[in-house]
């Protein structure tokens, strides 16, 4: 997540004060459509099937979600990956959505003034009917991150003795193209590492979220302690929700709050976890 919350902040804010609103004329639900597949997306509400059910009651119906609620916490643009959030930003400036010419060049130079700090800059990438259309582009390319500076979106702690299970979530973020650490994957990485150096860079690097999985078998072991205290390290450090705890059964963490929300494998397959890991991210469901 290059873009910062800060950045992502300030661009929304600037858009909820915008008048007419941001959607433009497609109207919200078919604004959103052109970024997110929201027919595929599963609903939080069970009256209805898909997530643009849940927006059509919620927000245009109802009217008891405000579009911050439903930017910031239901889409999740505060934290979702920069792919999603520039697009949503790209979408703002199309000409169908907005089709003054002085308010487009207004808008354009708020948006380049959030994005430049963080090395993003709109630009004319094409033109449709004579009209610009912008895509960001990365001002300040930077060199491939190695293995362990930040090149985890998500990074897994976990005793071996729940591996079966840990490894079907790993096989379904592999197949989603999620970057993450999963020591089996790692080996050659691994190798020759000093891996209290290495392994403390993994979980205090700036992936987004540590999933850890808890049981009996954890508790006493020599690694997950050490990724466990430097995972907590982290989520001290950021006041910010890092550690997502799925658990095997009650044994209580030392350091990890018992009011901490999380996920009961008994609950759930290893896909339907792999699933909520997705979500979390902010990533769309295909």
């Amino acid at each position: 997540m290059n873009i910062t919350e800060v950045t992502r902040r300030n661009i929304i804010d600037y858009l909820l004060l915008q008048k007419p609103p941001f959607y433009g004329s497609p109207g919200l639900i078919g604004f959103l459509k052109r970024i997110w597949d929201l027919s595929s997306m599963p609903s939080r509400d069970i009256r209805f099937e898909s997530a643009e059910g849940d927006i059509w009651q919620h927000v245009i119906n109802n009217d008891d979600w405000t579009l911050e609620h439903l930017l910031c916490s239901y889409l999740n643009l505060l934290k979702c990956d920069d792919e999603i959030f520039l697009k949503f930003v790209e979408t703002c400036l199309h000409p169908i959505v907005l089709t003054d010419d002085n308010k487009v060049t207004e808008t354009l130079s708020e948006f380049n003034k959030y994005l430049e700090p963080d090395g993003y800059k709109l630009e004319t990438s094409s033109q449709i009917s004579g009209k610009p259309l912008y895509k960001a582009k990365n001002i300040n390319p930077k060199k491939e991150k190695e293995p362990g500076e930040g090149a985890y979106e998500v990074v897994l702690s976990f005793a071996g003795e729940d591996r079966n299970y840990v490894e079907k979530v790993a096989e379904y973020l592999t197949d989603k193209s999620v970057k993450f650490f999963y020591d089996k994957y790692e080996e050659s990485t691994l190798w020759g590492k000093d891996l209290v150096e290495y392994l403390d860079s993994v979980y205090r690097g700036s992936a987004r979220y540590c999933v850890m999985f808890i049981s009996k078998h954890c508790i006493n072991k020599m690694w997950f302690i050490h990724e466990r205290r430097s995972a907590l390290a982290k989520a001290i450090e950021e006041k910010e929700e890092y550690i997502l705890p799925v658990r095997f059964d009650d044994t209580e963490i030392p350091g990890l709050r018992p009011t901490i929300g999380y996920i009961k494998t008994s609950e759930k397959e290893p896909e339907q976890l792999g699933e909520l890991i997705l979500q979390k991210l902010g990533r769309l469901i295909k």
